[in-house]
């Protein structure tokens, strides 16, 4: 008699191992799509934040809007696009100040959305977070990331 076909253990041998596959990638699949969010998003800053160096340098001062959606004039003299949302379609915070207009800082609130730093309250030095921290804030004040993740040089 030729037999066709799997025995039941070598069906649940082949079960396991696709479930022990499953548990070691889909957490560092999720960690990577995360991390692609939070890259976007900062390289998104950094777009407005060259093209609103720009407008300051043509203008003298930076747009004394209160939202970012204030910042659509910007297209398509200073950049193509402005980025509506960061990465994890959250509304981006603008914020400008000085005694001209001549300062200011674009923000993102991280994977939660929720804005904790306080644009107003920009330290005057880098803070680095980990890059697995997505809750985190990632603040960009006049040309350079104030808060952010850790970053290769």
């Amino acid at each position: 008699m030729n037999k066709k076909g799997f025995t039941l253990i070598e069906l649940l041998i082949v079960v396991a191992i696709i479930g022990i596959v499953a548990a070691i990638a889909i957490p560092n699949l999720l960690t990577a799509l995360q991390k692609g969010k939070q890259k976007a998003t900062m390289g998104d800053i950094k777009t407005v934040g060259t093209a609103l160096g720009a407008y300051m340098t043509a203008m003298s001062f930076c747009p004394q809007t209160e939202h970012m959606a204030g910042l659509l004039y910007l297209e398509p003299h200073f950049t193509k696009r402005v980025p509506r949302v960061d990465g994890w379609n959250y509304t981006w915070y603008y914020e400008y100040s000085g005694s001209g207009g001549d300062s200011y800082s674009i923000a993102s609130g991280g994977k939660g959305g929720d804005f904790t730093s306080g644009m107003g309250q920009a330290p005057n030095f880098y803070i680095s977070i980990t890059m697995s921290d997505f809750e985190k804030d990632i603040i960009f004040s006049d040309g350079v990331f104030m808060v952010g993740p850790k970053v290769k040089k």
